[in-house]
């Protein structure tokens, strides 16, 4: 089947890798324009940008998907994951098959934007990815395939959205191949379960050590290591992140909200209830440390501020 893509992200280029793997042919890859930062504001390629140049795919980075309709007619279907942008009905239906979206949650449920860092907030358990076919909606078209995982205690929002990924990515090839033998049944989406994943707004990135100390640690582990959950400390200036955590304790800790104690290395956090240890973070302007590093000649006391 010949495919055009859509996406930007590194989410979005491991799907393609996988498309680019299997029997279909990706004949075009539309992404959003190259990011603007650093010194100069120089252009940098966004990773399926990177991808479709190191492949020598076809690739248009315009600034309305609008704009690569004439070039999308010219393919069996759309694939699309985490392109950033809202498709309209010309794009959704310039293919001949349609649009089909790499989604990572089990729809209905968080629909939107965040659908994996709002699993890991919420505490689930379990999510996984859902192809579909799109329609005009946000998230709400027929489902072609589900796939479903479990969410560890520890994993964190980078590490969950790279599995996702993955299995989006095989999810949607044999989307693909099913459709092409005429044999890919789809069922609709039950609204009246659907649940909304808002995009991570700078409230979510604030640790408030009021909340339960399973709480704070899913926070932590939801927004690690792309956004990082912050708190504020009065000897450093601007926002300590936090990148690794585990619930030390369960229920009332002897630690007070945002109470430091550290010990052997061990940095230990008081929350709303229970405390948790921090394992990872990142003081302002420098790297990523393990808590035993960051402590080794850091006297840290007091406590954070949410």
């Amino acid at each position: 089947m010949r495919v055009a893509f859509a996406g930007t992200p590194g989410f979005a280029a491991v799907v393609l890798r996988s498309l680019l793997g299997s029997d279909h042919r990706v004949e075009l890859v539309v992404s959003q324009p190259d990011a603007r930062g650093g010194r100069g504001r120089k252009r940098s390629a966004l990773p399926v940008a990177e991808l479709a140049h190191d492949a020598g795919l076809p690739l248009l980075q315009p600034e309305r998907i609008e704009e690569a309709v004439d070039e999308i007619s010219l393919c069996d279907a759309l694939v699309v994951a985490a392109y950033g942008r809202i498709l309209r009905s010309e794009s959704l239906h310039a293919a001949r098959y349609g649009a089909w979206n790499v989604h990572g949650s089990l729809l209905p449920l968080y629909r939107g934007a965040a659908p994996v860092e709002r699993a890991i907030l919420a505490g689930e358990e379990e999510t996984g990815v859902t192809i579909i076919r799109m329609d005009e909606g946000l998230d709400t078209g027929p489902m072609a395939l589900k796939e479903s995982t479990v969410i560890g205690e520890a994993t964190t929002g980078g590490e969950l959205t790279q599995q996702l990924a993955e299995m989006g990515g095989k999810a949607v090839v044999e989307t693909l191949s099913l459709l092409e033998e005429g044999s890919l049944d789809l069922t609709e989406q039950d609204d009246s379960r659907a649940s909304y994943a808002a995009k991570i707004s700078s409230e979510d990135r604030v640790v408030s050590w009021r909340e339960g100390a399973r709480e704070v640690h899913d926070r932590i582990r939801a927004l690690s290591p792309h956004i990082g959950a912050r708190t504020s400390h009065a000897d450093y200036q601007g926002q300590i992140k936090f990148l690794r955590s585990r619930v030390s304790r369960p229920g009332t800790g002897s630690l007070g909200p945002g109470e430091i104690c550290t010990n052997d290395g061990r940095l230990m956090v008081g929350c709303g209830e229970g405390e948790v240890e921090v394992l990872e973070l990142q003081a302002p302007g420098a790297r990523p440390m393990k808590a035993s590093e960051f402590l080794r000649g850091r006297d840290l006391q007091g406590a954070f501020q949410s």
